[in-house]
């Protein structure tokens, strides 16, 4: 398999060039505006030129491997997984290629991404979510909350979302369904306090209020929270977003601490090329994902495997949830 990018003032000039220098079989893996001007398009083929002593079976395989790295590439496109970043994940997965490219792929994001678990019991240290308004903080601490609640471990909840209208009413009502008292802390000073009295074993989950990441007085308010928590906080971001907005934003974020990557609405996220970027380029572990508003729907563990199948999934099909039953 061969990568090779051709540019044209025009998407039907650089077309034409692909097909011109690698026939009508290439692959077109990705396009994007080049720097200077015109279109740059990144397409695959097979290579031609293989060793005399070939035989039929290397030929099959060979075959077989054009399909699945043409199903890779066809997902990237599918996502809008940004030009730069689907040419490594393809390459990647050209290395590895299996006639499963639920393997192939597998084995580039493997490669491209970093991933950890979203609870550590041996560490115990406090679940801490950040991101902006409307991520999904306040439901995703409900989700762990209730996990935690049904392995029947130690909790405490608190909240630093003090001003935001319902806010604690929301959390407050699904602690009580869980027979677990919502802490309210209005400052760092309180907020370490809090974990500071909670009994040697206890787990706390604390929910932070959204933060503008561009924003300096928003920015101080929750570096001095996460410092006050002494954890590494989980970035809590929709999986919709735009790619470079999203990158960008997270980037802000993980420049406060923010250690791993939770994304959420994947439930109506069809295309998550957007994901994929911030992962890559703020170079954040993913630890989970959430696919659903119910509560019972518990965030869902990334692996490179679990992510293979989530981009290779047809876009109508549902994201499977993974419920709890006490």
């Amino acid at each position: 398999m061969r990568l090779k990018s051709f540019y044209g003032t025009t998407m039907t000039e650089a077309m034409r060039l692909v097909r011109d220098t690698l026939g009508d079989n290439a692959i077109i893996v990705a396009t994007r505006d080049d720097e200077g001007g015109g279109v740059r398009v990144t397409a695959a083929i097979d290579d031609p030129i293989m060793p005399a002593s070939a035989n039929a079976q290397m030929l099959s395989s060979q075959t077989i491997d054009s399909e699945s790295i043409e199903t890779i590439a066809s997902a990237m496109i599918a996502h809008n997984v940004p030009a730069v970043l689907a040419e490594k994940i393809v390459a990647a997965a050209t290395q590895y290629a299996n006639d499963d490219p639920l393997l192939s792929i597998g084995a580039a994001f493997d490669t491209h991404f970093h991933y950890t678990s979203l609870y550590d019991e041996k560490e115990n240290a406090p679940l801490v979510l950040i991101g902006p308004p409307g991520a999904g903080k306040t439901l995703c601490a409900a989700k762990m909350a209730t996990l935690l609640t049904l392995a029947k471990k130690n909790l405490a909840v608190i909240s630093t979302d003090t001003q935001r209208a319902g806010a604690m009413a929301q959390l407050g009502a699904f602690t009580r369904l869980l027979k677990t008292d919502l802490i309210e802390s209005e400052d760092a000073h309180a907020l370490h306090d809090a974990i500071a009295m909670q009994k040697t074993g206890t787990t706390v989950i604390v929910d932070t209020a959204g933060c503008n990441p561009f924003s300096e007085a928003d920015r101080q308010t929750l570096s001095a929270i996460i410092k006050a928590t002494g954890a590494s906080p989980i970035l809590v971001l929709p999986a919709d977003l735009d790619a470079f907005e999203a990158t960008t934003m997270a980037k802000a974020f993980q420049a406060m601490g923010a250690k791993s990557l939770l994304p959420t609405r994947l439930d109506m996220t069809r295309r998550l090329g957007g994901m994929l970027c911030v992962a890559h380029e703020a170079r954040l572990p993913f630890c989970a994902f959430s696919a659903s508003s119910k509560v019972t729907d518990v965030p869902q563990p990334l692996n490179p495997v679990s992510l293979a199948r989530l981009i290779l999934a047809p876009p109508q099909e549902a994201v499977p949830q993974a419920r709890l039953s006490s």
